[in-house]
């Protein structure tokens, strides 16, 4: 279902004002994002959140996963709800999912109501009423930042530090390619407005568990370097789960230690999941290198830099694929 607008290739700034004019025309809101959600998707709504509720919107979070216990201090956190019950709203903002499908597996259009869909990957497919989609963008949260300034809501602490994890999360702790002048900028400008980037940085890349510890130092032995050494994988089976006692959350970094390794341009992480699927999780060590295309081919999204994909198990078998459609993207 599209609005007439995004056919018509309206500019951002049009679609800014649209979609500031209809969110102050409603009452009820839910914000959601992908499945297995990362720090863009949180924090962009953490800071939607923020927003909608100064402006005395009654506001759900729901998403199909549980928050990452790194991620609590968000202040959206006490709202967050798990579950695939969508309530009563107005409006629906889908934050960071490329395709309306990486809600999750079974979701419906009908289940919601007017649809705005907040992004930043190039291969959105506007599938929104209302689409803000910037592709340039470093990170959806940077997309949302722009739109609550179209509302002219004051930019304060809680917004400002939920926008920052939005943006270092999605830059590799700038360190990623996408980390431009103007995201640099940006970053400055969220800590004058009261983000506190030390912190921020120390509650999501540090503090880990001694099990999480041990799953660390499992995972580094299983890099496995193919095609010259262009492809690094790492696996992780429900068994190595066991065996350190770690669990999910432990992994989110994971994927960017095979990239640590000076010949590495795609980097990918399979995971295998209690239900016997497999979580895949891709990133590119090569500005010319789109992991997007390589995700694709398993019905999964992503942007140039990050990606990520469900593939059926068994994790030996998934690794052949992804193999295979790895070393066709780098040819």
């Amino acid at each position: 279902m599209k609005n007439s607008r995004v056919s018509q290739k309206p500019r951002v700034s049009d679609r800014m004002a649209d979609v500031a004019k209809l969110i102050r025309s409603k009452k009820t809101f839910v914000l959601t994002t992908h499945v297995n959600p990362d720090g863009d998707g949180l924090g962009a709504q953490s800071a939607m959140y923020v927003a909608l509720k100064r402006l005395g919107k009654t506001v759900h979070v729901v998403n199909h996963d549980p928050l990452i216990p790194r991620y609590t201090f968000l202040p959206f956190a006490k709202a967050y709800r798990q579950s695939d019950k969508i309530p009563a709203h107005d409006v629906c903002i889908v934050m960071d999912a490329g395709d309306f499908s990486r809600i999750r597996e079974d979701v419906k259009r009908e289940e919601f109501g007017i649809l705005i869909n907040i992004d930043h990957h190039y291969s959105n497919n506007h599938y929104g009423d209302y689409n803000l989609v910037m592709p340039k963008a470093a990170a959806t949260g940077e997309v949302v930042y722009e739109l609550i300034k179209t509302l002219k809501i004051e930019i304060d602490k809680p917004i400002a530090e939920s926008i920052y994890v939005s943006v270092v999360t999605d830059t590799g702790g700038f360190r990623n390619s996408n980390t431009t002048p103007d995201v640099l900028r940006l970053a400055a400008e969220l800590i004058e407005k009261g983000a506190d980037g030390a912190v921020v940085n120390k509650k999501i890349f540090s503090g880990i568990s001694k099990e999480a510890m041990e799953l660390n130092r499992l995972s580094l032995g299983k890099i496995k370097l193919f095609d010259a050494g262009k492809i690094g994988t790492m696996t992780l089976s429900q068994a190595d789960f066991k065996k350190t006692g770690a669990v999910d959350d432990d992994t989110e970094n994971l994927v960017n230690q095979i990239g640590k390794i000076d010949t590495v341009k795609i980097s990918a992480f399979l995971k295998e999941r209690k239900d016997g699927k497999i979580k895949l999780s891709l990133r590119s060590g090569d500005e010319k290198v789109n992991v997007a295309n390589v995700a694709r081919e398993f019905r999964g999204g992503g942007h140039t830099y990050a990606a990520g994909a469900i593939l059926a198990g068994p994790l030996k078998e998934a690794l052949s694929q992804v193999l295979k459609v790895c070393k066709k993207v780098l040819k």
